[in-house]
């Protein structure tokens, strides 16, 4: 009866669930230090973390039946899901099996080597590599796609199939994955699965997706329950801006070739933008993206010296010893600025100030910070190595490298050249109409005579025309991106989302605080200001979908303005009459684009590697970054709430803690919703595409942490007399701290396989320290306010 107690006790439950984040997450920071070996051994895969695995299952399965649970269906099915998903993982963990195969062209094998068993395991077939292919973008050594022609033979049966990147084989209970190959490209590295517990944990998912769905529209459900409760809502927080642009003192013929190059050259620009350039990574795209891009690299700028990027790259390709000596090589350390012999106030920096004749003043810096491991190096080690990577993509722009305008005739791969390649090649019919417009195109902007220059421009479309149509984005894409290029539509909506939601909390609090000045009852024309916003960001996804040909959430800056607009998008849905909802929407909003925008972080539109070309890929991540959206939300109305916490109580205040709690509550339990189904989701693509649905990576198991964590946060108000709306705005500031931990700190302090960021560590900025010393002083003052309110 004792131990029927213990589990029956909410206590309990939460302690389980404590114990269960707790590990798993001084287990990531153990990987990090000692290796993938040891954190398995002594916590994923050790005996009591398995023990608090079953209890927790265990427990759940007592109160489901002490609560009579199946009479509410929806909460039935979610919560038993995960029984089922625990005896699935077992099943697969205890009597399946998976390793990895090597077979070279025209050879058979029948053997594997299982990390689990530790052992060779003979298959009762073998495999035979008839062919294995590589297939590659445009132009570039990144492969698109690779594929292992094989036969299975087994005694007098054989067949021919083809695996490659998410298309697997199955044969017998085994199931065979595309994972790599030998740098010959001779022979293919398959991955291979037995699993005994996979109908069993789809079952599960099953259950839950469904579960969770039905949870949303069970009239009897607690979300349902909060939305009732709803009457009047609304949020905090305004970034200032502030740009800063150097004034720099130039000679008296650079400054004449910047007045005139500024002024004469916008029409050749605008012809050059137009021609299509094949990028390092094989990507088709008009000139105008790539300077956009090469520009924003160098100097974290869309325009420099009131000049197009376009216009810049034609400068910095006809006269790069002068361009040399213009400040435009950003810097992010005065410390690096003292190093280099600069003064430290001087963020943009010219390419000869890291050069002393033939010496480059960076490279036993550079050689040190790339011995570090990424999580040793600090701001200075990570700016030195930013720094150099923008230098190199100058000095390629000086050379003409990145200008390949020009198809190979005949080529295979689809090769683009460049100036400097197209004019060494042999002269023949066909090029020597090109490489003789190439060199007066040349001589023409080294003149500033811009007309001339535009006349061989056309000369380079006919070129391309001709001989790379096949392969050349259509007129209409080519012009829909240079719109897309030219609107800037995500960076203008930032400063529009902190300017509307300065004035939407403006509104609502002066509701609560000042009813008798602030009496604006019509909120319609808030709500309509916010949908257009919606609008436009709408627009600006669908145009990059457009550009890209891929759902725009595969990169860090992709996801956070997803993130922005899934914001938006639970207002459009569910709140669009609370002034408090929302203005935090449109303030998180505001908040992941102003991240987004601050530099760090690389808007480059790129190809997809083979393993994210993925239906179950798009699908998860679309899904678990929304969450991040109702989770970014909740923090805020946490937030508002510690706020009017130091006010004076009034019966007005009281009813707006009130609303803002429920919608606050109504936040967690979407994103609690949504991020468990795109988990669950991102393991069937896992196991889709690599045989394994989990692989307690840190990116995942922080994920994981988030789940355990907004599940503690939302069954705290079972605790009885411990639970107060106050407590409830602590947790749901505070239990955000694991998603930002799941979105940035992984990349920052751990190395997360399946990170959507481009791998380098992310620094943590100055802004959030403010932000955290805020939300602790906020902390603290709430709660003594509220301790002088409760003593008699």
């Amino acid at each position: 009866m004792v131990l029927l107690n213990m589990l029956h006790s909410y206590k309990t439950m939460l302690f389980l669930l404590i114990a269960l984040a707790l590990g798993a997450a001084v287990a990531t920071f153990l990987e990090n230090d000692f290796g993938t070996a040891f954190a398995r051994s002594y916590v994923y895969d050790a005996l009591w973390y398995e023990a608090l695995l079953c209890l927790a299952a265990l427990h759940l399965a007592w109160v489901m039946y002490a609560s009579k649970m199946v009479l509410h269906v929806s909460r039935f099915l979610f919560h038993g899901a995960f029984i089922f998903i625990l005896i699935g993982s077992g099943l697969s963990r205890y009597f399946g099996v998976e390793g990895v195969m090597k077979i070279r062209e025209n050879t058979s094998v029948n053997t594997f080597f299982s990390s689990d068993k530790n052992r060779e395991i003979t298959l009762p077939f073998f495999v035979h590599l008839k062919d294995f292919e590589v297939e590659r973008y445009y132009g570039s050594k990144a492969p698109s796609s690779y594929t292992s022609d094989v036969r299975i033979i087994d005694g007098n049966v054989s067949f021919d199939a083809k695996i490659y990147m998410n298309h697997t084989l199955s044969y017998k209970g085994y199931k065979f994955f595309q994972t790599f190959y030998d740098p010959d490209e001779k022979g293919t590295i398959l991955s291979l699965s037995k699993d005994p517990g996979v109908e069993v944990t789809y079952v599960g998912y099953a259950l839950l997706f469904l579960g969770l769905i039905l949870n949303l529209f069970d009239k009897k459900s607690r979300f349902r329950k909060r939305i009732e409760q709803l009457k009047n809502s609304s949020f905090i927080l305004l970034f200032l801006l502030m740009s800063h642009t150097p004034l720099f003192s130039h000679s008296e013929y650079v400054q004449t070739y910047l007045d005139e190059h500024r002024t004469k050259s916008v029409e050749v620009a605008a012809d050059f933008g137009k021609l299509v350039v094949q990028s390092r990574m094989g990507r088709m795209k008009p000139f105008d993206t790539l300077s956009q891009e090469v520009l924003y690299k160098l100097s974290g700028k869309s325009t420099l010296y009131d000049m197009n990027p376009t216009q810049i790259a034609l400068g910095m390709l006809s006269h790069p010893s002068l361009w040399k000596t213009l400040p435009m090589i950003q810097t992010k350390t005065p410390k690096l600025r003292e190093f280099v012999g600069v003064s430290p106030t001087q963020k943009l920096l010219r390419f000869e100030d890291f050069f002393e004749g033939h010496r480059y003043k960076l490279e036993e810096a550079l050689h040190k910070a790339l011995a570090l491991k990424p999580s040793q190096r600090g701001t200075f080690e990570n700016d030195v190595i930013k720094v150099d990577e923008r230098l190199s993509i100058a000095f390629m722009m000086y050379q003409g490298v990145l200008f390949k305008l020009f198809p190979v005739i005949g080529d295979e791969n689809h090769t683009w050249v460049a100036f400097e390649q197209l004019i060494m090649k042999e002269k023949g019919e066909e090029l020597k109409e090109v490489q003789e417009a190439s060199v007066r195109f040349a001589n023409a902007l080294f003149e500033r005579n811009y007309e001339k220059a535009s006349l061989h421009v056309k000369t380079f479309e006919a070129f391309q025309e001709k001989h790379g149509a096949l392969i050349m984005p259509s007129k209409t894409h080519v012009k829909v991106e240079i719109f897309y290029n030219q609107m800037k539509i995500f960076e203008r909506l930032t400063l529009a989302y902190v300017v509307v939601s300065s004035l939407l909390l403006l509104v609502a609090f002066g509701q609560v605080f000042a009813p008798q000045i602030v009496t604006c009852k019509r909120t319609k024309p808030l709500f309509y200001g916010v949908f257009l916003l919606f609008i436009l960001h709408t627009l600006g996804l669908v145009l990059r979908w457009y550009v890209s040909s891929h759902a725009p959430m595969s990169d860090t800056y992709e996801s956070m303005i997803y993130i922005a607009w899934s914001c938006l998008l639970f207002c459009m849905l569910f709140m669009r009459h609370s002034l408090f909802a929302l203005a935090g929407s449109v303030l998180m909003a505001g908040i992941f684009m102003f991240v987004a925008h601050l530099g760090n972080i690389d808007p480059e539109i790129t190809n997809l590697v083979p393993v994210l070309k993925s239906f179950w890929l798009s699908l998860h991540v679309s899904i678990i970054t929304a969450s991040y959206g109702f989770f970014a939300l909740a923090c805020a109305l946490g937030v508002f709430t510690l706020i009017l916490f130091t006010c004076k109580t009034s019966e007005r205040i009281k009813m707006a803690i009130s609303n803002i709690t429920a919608i606050n509550e109504i936040c967690l339990i979407l994103g609690l919703s949504l991020l468990v189904i795109g988990n669950f989701l991102g393991a069937i693509w896992a196991n889709e595409s690599w045989g394994r649905y989990w692989g307690w990576d840190p990116k995942e198991t922080w994920a994981y942490i988030s789940i355990l964590v907004y599940t503690i946060i939302l069954h705290v108000r079972l605790m009885g007399k411990l639970y107060s709306e106050y407590l409830f705005a602590i947790l749901s500031v505070v239990g955000f701290s694991a998603i930002l931990m799941t979105y940035f700190g992984v990349n920052f302090y751990l190395a997360g396989m399946h990170s959507y960021a481009t791998g380098d560590p992310l620094p943590i900025p100055t802004w959030v320290y403010v932000c955290g010393g805020v939300m602790l002083g906020l902390m603290i003052l709430s709660y003594k306010n509220k301790q002088q309110k409760e003593q008699p």
